[in-house]
């Protein structure tokens, strides 16, 4: 249902836009109060600036996603009736995550009608937190939704697109503007025992990597 709802809303829109849908990752820093732990600033003083570098994809891309429980800044722009761009900043952060039967029973105490995963899939509930930081525009609000802006990936690739979905409470669906700050659950299913990230997918603008281990 998840899929087909994005294919509705993605077949309404040029095919130019279509050509450049996701392909970027958005721009993102680590938020200066969710630097890297200890041991990983030992291998990165370690290891040589230049050889870093080379080895080091983009923050935020699927080969270097934002690390699990770091809050990573996204720079993005929301659009007026115009078209006018205004750039705006907003905080993503995983602060939890739960799989398997644990994940399960957690929805269904949620909700009871929520279902069992598919074979050979678990579910995943990442507990997520999002806040707007800041906007050219005191005008325009930010709308960000579990379902639409978000994909769980499996380690081999596997995005799932069935037609099984879970409902959360509370669910991550959320409009604002700037200085506002919420938090909710974003379910989905990925590939039994193997590991996973966080895709978030804006319509138009690119991507970001989160790691959910």
């Amino acid at each position: 249902m998840k899929s087909s709802f994005k294919l509705l809303i993605l077949g309404l829109l040029t095919t130019v836009f279509l050509a450049a849908c996701g392909q970027d990752t958005k721009d993102v820093e680590l938020n200066e109060e969710s630097q890297q732990s200890e041991d990983l600033q030992k291998v990165d003083a370690a290891q040589p600036e230049e050889e870093k570098e080379e080895s080091e994809s983009k923050l935020g891309t699927r080969t270097n996603p934002v690390p699990f429980q770091k809050t990573a800044s996204v720079n993005d722009e929301l659009y007026d009736d115009q078209g006018n761009p205004y750039a705006i900043k907003f905080d993503l952060t995983i602060t939890e995550v739960i799989r398997g039967d644990e994940a399960y029973q957690k929805l269904l105490s949620m909700n009871e009608f929520n279902e069992a995963a598919p074979e050979g899939y678990e579910w995943v509930l990442a507990k997520t937190k999002v806040k707007f930081v800041e906007s050219e525009t005191q005008d325009l609000s930010l709308v960000i939704d579990g379902i639409m802006n978000f994909d769980m990936v499996s380690e081999s690739g596997d995005i799932y697109s069935g037609d099984v979905f879970g409902t959360t409470d509370p669910d991550f669906s959320f409009e604002m503007y700037a200085g506002n700050e919420k938090e909710g659950y974003i379910a989905n299913l990925v590939k039994t025992g193997e590991k996973a990230q966080l895709r978030y997918e804006e319509m138009l603008g690119g991507n970001v990597f989160f790691n959910l281990q």
